[in-house]
């Protein structure tokens, strides 16, 4: 039998359905290395942006929002993006325009190419404003007669015939928005709000209705708390009762009882899910400290007192009372010193009012002059962010050698002291003012063994008229009526010269001289210095000074004069400074270094 094999034939146009295609192969092949091929990637361009035409605030406004500017350092910048954003800066600066009303600005652009270099001009003229032709400003709902939101309608910063200012614009509602919620409308919202600009006639109107929905009061404020008596808590609030609710008041308060230092946590909440009544209640959730005690040592130095060493004893929260009490022992070349100190805050004031007693041994000297002085004091104190006052009545015991004499003095001392202070930084100012004023005196046979009145009034102002500069310039002036400067102790006399004082002298060194030109302390200070001050590098600066005073018993003023310069280093909690001075009204006019640690103010 034969077998006859067939051979079947392709027909014209039949695809190879089932057969391999080596060109496929060689495509997928192709596809697969593509990621590891190398790619040319072309460098970046060099382009130069400028805006000419117009002045801030909208120059700047322009130069923030123009694309070609901010993308003009990008390293994948090529021509066709250059070309593209040159394009779109046309609104790019209108944009950037017409928040001030500006919305009809010539343009003028120009793209060149020279060197290499690409060059995108824009000349603009501004235009005229929009100016606002009808403003209509309502209030609605329960603070429809609310004054403070009244008062902010006629405050709102555009009016009629202003040219209209978008960022003023969200102030103004901002605004309004924000003192409803003070003054406890939390439901407050824009019922309508609309701002609408007709180019063409250069005007615009804006409507605004304010709807303030109902107004939430503060209710009772409770505490678990077991820390300090439920009254005197609640003389920390900085509400009461009634008053519009603002949840801001709540982060007052909280703030205030950190500050406080009776607590390590504090946590005070509006409970708006318990409001009855659209009254809302707080509580308050507190957590006593893990110590109540603190404890402290110190070591320092000081060409006015020499080497001394300190150990301080803090009690935060000595009853539920609120009273804390301090403890410190200095021990030192010149000065030994200690003092316990009991302070209650006042029960209706707490937060910036408190009596503070204390009692002290004080022993010091200088030149030829010791003392021992005993004291016992009450005080009554307000302690504000500006403001300090306090009036006080001490009972003083000094024993002391001055030069050849020796006495005993027994004073019992009413005193008024008022401070202020205005400053950026308490401890490292830039700009800032201190003021002191205190007035001291006694009466014989009132306990005291001699009549008198002291006053004294201090200034220092400290300016910074350039970058890393600073002025300082400071003044003390007192004056003691008295029969005598014999009949009252040392501690009670002026003197001057010193770190703080007269640089270039010693430590109380310039005073009224007695027969034996011992030096026995006057009845009148005058004192003043300037000093300039250059941050050369981080923390350090260089400083230059002159310091003047005298202290006598007459007003002549024949002062004593200092000039010097020194080092200054800055620290968290103040400046370290080492000082070279001349006293250069003394004969061959001496040096002396001086070397202090403290703030500013």
């Amino acid at each position: 039998m034969r077998i006859k094999t067939v051979r079947r034939l392709r027909p014209e146009g039949e695809p190879f359905h089932n057969i391999p295609s080596v060109f496929c192969r060689i495509i997928f092949f192709f596809l697969a290395l593509l990621p590891f091929l190398p790619v040319a990637v072309s460098a970046s361009v060099q382009l130069e942006v400028t805006v000419t035409g117009i002045s801030d605030p909208l120059y700047k406004n322009v130069l923030a929002r123009l694309t070609i500017l901010l993308q003009k350092d990008n390293e994948r910048l090529q021509a066709s993006a250059v070309r593209r954003l040159h394009r779109q800066a046309e609104e790019d600066i209108r944009s950037a325009l017409a928040p001030f009303g500006y919305y009809n600005p010539i343009i003028k652009g120009n793209l060149t190419k020279k060197d290499e270099v690409w060059h995108a001009q824009y000349s603009i003229e501004q235009g005229p404003p929009i100016v606002i032709e009808k403003i209509d400003l309502e209030l609605a709902g329960d603070g429809a007669n609310n004054a403070p939101l009244l008062a902010a309608l006629a405050e709102f910063p555009l009016k009629t015939g202003d040219v209209l200012n978008q960022e003023l614009y969200e102030k103004g509602k901002k605004k309004l928005t924000n003192l409803a919620f003070g003054e406890g409308f939390l439901e407050a919202s824009f019922s309508e709000r609309s701002l609408r600009v007709n180019s063409q006639a250069e005007t615009a109107t804006v409507r605004l209705v304010l709807d303030t929905g109902r107004q939430y009061l503060f209710g009772a404020t409770s505490s678990l708390q077991q820390i300090l008596k439920h009254d005197l808590l609640q003389a920390y609030l900085p509400y009461r009762v009634g008053d519009p609710y603002n949840p801001a008041k709540l982060f007052e308060l909280q703030s205030i009882l950190y500050k406080t230092n009776y607590f390590s946590k504090v946590a005070v909440r509006g409970q708006l899910d318990q409001a009855r009544y659209l009254t809302v209640p707080v509580e308050i959730n507190v957590t006593a400290p893990e110590h109540l005690n603190k404890y402290s040592f110190g070591l320092g130095y000081a060409t006015d007192t020499g080497v001394r060493g300190k150990i301080d004893w803090d009690n935060r929260l000595f009853n539920s009372s609120g009273d804390k009490i301090n403890a410190s022992l200095q021990l030192g070349e010149r000065e030994n010193t200690i003092a316990l100190h009991y302070r209650m805050p006042v029960d209706t004031a707490p937060k910036d009012q408190s009596w503070a007693n204390g009692i002290g041994y004080q022993d010091k000297k200088w030149e030829n002059t010791t003392t021992q002085l005993f004291t016992t004091s009450v005080a009554r104190e307000y302690a504000g962010p500006r403001y300090k006052f306090s009036t006080g009545l001490e009972l003083r015991d000094e024993i002391y050698d001055v030069g050849d004499t020796s006495g005993e003095s027994t004073l019992l001392v009413p005193s008024l002291n008022i401070g202020v202070v205005f400053a950026d930084d308490i401890l490292n100012t830039k700009n800032g003012l201190q003021g002191t004023l205190g007035f001291l005196g006694g009466a014989e046979g009132l306990v005291s063994d001699a009549s008198f009145l002291q006053a004294t009034v201090g200034v220092k102002a400290i300016v910074s008229p350039l970058q890393d500069w600073r002025i300082i310039g400071r003044a003390s002036l007192g004056a003691t009526w008295v029969d005598s400067i014999d009949s009252l102790p040392p501690s009670l006399r002026f003197y001057t010269g010193g770190d703080a004082t007269l640089r270039g002298y010693s430590y109380k060194s310039i005073g009224t001289e007695d027969s034996s030109g011992e030096v026995i302390g006057g009845t009148y200070l005058v004192v003043g210095s300037i000093e300039v001050e250059r941050t050369v590098y981080h923390q350090w600066s260089l400083a230059t000074f002159w310091d003047g005073g005298t202290a006598t018993d007459d007003l002549s003023l024949n002062f004593q004069q200092g000039v010097g310069c020194g080092v200054r280093f800055r620290l968290p909690f103040g400046q370290i400074r080492l000082d070279v001075a001349s006293a250069i009204t003394e004969d061959g006019s001496p040096l002396r270094v001086h070397f202090t640690v403290g703030g500013d103010l």
